[in-house]
């Protein structure tokens, strides 16, 4: 609340919701290494990336990633390789993706890939 809000007795603002159509479909956490991450790793990493928290309906897997990348090139890669994997899977015809580095809760490098309708 700002000075003039005080002041003027002004209401407080709720923060903005998340517009529905920028919500995941579902969300993918690849961990650099050879072991797939266990489901309480991937709850701790998607809570730590989604401070507000994801909707139930949005799905949540885990990779790993043995070989991981040295350039945004081939981060970009591997997210399209994850993105049309699991848009088969889940039957999306169409959509887009965001990808973002994310640190896991032992310090490992890991990726969060969001896929959006």
């Amino acid at each position: 609340m700002g000075f003039f809000s005080k002041l003027f007795g002004g209401s407080k603002s709720e923060p903005e919701a998340e517009p529905e159509a920028n919500r995941p479909l579902a969300v993918v956490v690849l961990r650099r290494g050879m072991n797939v991450p266990a489901r309480e790793y991937i709850a701790k990493v998607i809570a730590a990336a989604y401070p507000h928290g994801l909707p139930d309906s949005v799905q949540r897997f885990g990779l790993s990633q043995p070989s991981w990348y040295k350039t945004e090139e081939v981060a970009d890669a591997i997210a399209n390789s994850v993105v049309q994997t699991f848009a088969a899977r889940l039957g999306l015809v169409e959509g887009t993706h965001v990808r973002r580095p994310v640190e896991g809760p032992d310090g490992c490098a890991c990726m969060v890939v969001e896929l959006i309708s």
